[in-house]
């Protein structure tokens, strides 16, 4: 009979595992110490709805953790072919009543869409994990989408198998050395932040020579919005000592230089509403970015929107719409923290059609949003 070490994971809330402990407080091993992980978490893979972007859950047969048992506080290496230990979250070769996925050793060299991705001899060994002090220290990394190890967040992430992929979540854990082959439990945090843009525009007339015009099928009035000069690359302070099942504090840093980063466009977000006879577009997109500073006086967004320029003369008077840029730039100061939301609300100058601030807010990733009134400031692109 082989031991196995269970490693149950959950993302943002440990989940109690009562039936999965030993009920021996001591370190017992019965035949072997080949370790396996069965991850016990809520599958919401088939969950539907507007939240679903946020991505708190793991992907079947996607979603790969890296473990390390680190020693003497050392920094873990995450990057590809260093010293960890790789579970694919899947329902191959599961046997639990539920049959719910579980994270479970992965056979190195297979891809996405092979059918025996499991290696039943694979993970970590119970006999070979070197204890630092008094516990057996475990560091992990989430890559949700592509499981190889990146230094900075894509640029593009107008789709959402990139967008996904610019997510890194990452757990701390301290196993007592009593509970040695007992039951290893592993709390993951987003580390990023998310910036998510909701836009709200009027929409002209048909004999408006100015304004915005209404989707046109696929034709969409807002064509893309640009997160601009974004620190991408980040550091984590894995120096700095946290509690059990902590969250590692992560950085953006100026490596990689400040990039542009094409957000995602929420495929649920767009919505047409009607205020006193006054209709409005609405759509909404989001980036994920290292946790930094929102500079103010500097473009934090560009813009691409059909706009009415006046009328062609050649088709009887029908409106002529042009593609244009515009700015957004805060004059006061907006709010990045780690592991949350920021959620800005614009909508446009009546006047001039530049995109002004509502509101804006700062809510936990995993939370609804509301809205704080900000004094609406902006400037357009010249």
């Amino acid at each position: 009979m082989r031991r196995y070490m269970i490693i149950a994971v959950a993302v943002f809330v440990l989940l109690a595992c009562g039936a999965c402990q030993s009920p021996d407080p001591q370190p017992e091993k019965v035949g072997t110490s080949r370790l396996a992980i069965s991850a016990i978490v809520d599958d919401r893979d088939t969950r539907a709805g507007s939240d679903d972007y946020k991505h708190d859950r793991f992907i079947k047969d996607r979603s790969v953790i890296r473990v390390v048992n680190t020693v003497n506080y050392a920094t873990p290496d995450f990057s590809d072919g260093a010293g960890y230990q790789e579970y694919i979250y899947t329902t191959e070769g599961v046997e639990w009543d539920d049959d719910q996925p579980n994270f479970l050793p992965l056979k190195a060299g297979t891809q996405p869409g092979d059918p025996d991705r499991v290696d039943p001899e694979g993970g970590f060994d119970w006999d070979q994990i070197v204890p630092t002090s008094n516990a057996f220290v475990f560091e992990a990394a989430c890559f949700p989408m592509n499981y190889t190890y990146f230094n900075a967040v894509t640029t593009d992430q107008s789709q959402v198998e990139n967008f996904w992929s610019a997510d890194l979540l990452l757990a701390h854990t301290r196993q007592p050395l009593s509970d040695r082959y007992g039951l290893l439990k592993l709390k993951f945090w987003h580390v990023f932040s998310m910036i998510r843009v909701e836009l709200k525009l009027p929409i002209a007339s048909e004999d408006a020579d100015s304004g915005f015009p209404a989707d046109n099928g696929e034709d969409k009035t807002v064509k893309r919005v640009v997160l601009t000069g974004m620190y991408v690359t980040y550091s984590t302070r894995y120096a700095e000592s946290i509690s059990n099942y902590g969250r590692r504090a992560v950085v953006g840093t100026s490596d990689g230089g400040r990039q542009d980063i094409v957000m995602y466009r929420l495929p649920d977000g767009d919505d047409i509403t009607e205020e006193n006879g006054q209709k409005y577009l609405h759509c909404v997109f989001a980036a994920i970015v290292p946790t930094q500073q929102i500079r103010t006086q500097t473009a934090l967004l560009e813009l691409d929107i059909n706009t009415i320029v006046g009328f062609d003369d050649q088709t009887m008077g029908e409106q002529k719409i042009e593609m244009k840029t515009y700015v957004f730039q805060p004059d006061v100061a907006i709010d990045m923290m780690q592991g949350n939301i920021t959620v800005l609300n614009l909508s446009s100058d009546s006047r001039t059609s530049t995109p002004v601030l509502v509101s804006a807010t700062v809510k936990p990733w995993s939370e609804a949003y509301t809205e704080i009134d900000l004094t609406p400031l902006t400037t357009q692109k010249p």
